[in-house]
């Protein structure tokens, strides 16, 4: 039934392509900011969950002193 109610809609061929061009812009922008970021960066935010759980230890540590 859905796809009889699909096919009546005039232009509906247009929907797949612009959600593909979408698509493809995000993948590719994102991909050149990854590509073009800094390597100091890249390496800040990889360890950010190990900081993360360095400074709760650190935290919770001082709080027992």
């Amino acid at each position: 039934m859905y796809k009889d109610v699909l096919r009546s809609i005039e232009g509906i061929d247009i929907f797949p392509v612009i959600g593909f061009i979408i698509f493809f812009t995000f993948f590719l922008t994102w991909s050149l900011y990854a590509f073009k970021m800094k390597g100091e960066t890249v390496t800040e935010i990889s360890s950010l969950p190990l900081d993360l759980e360095e400074e709760t230890e650190n935290n919770s540590t001082n709080e027992f002193k």
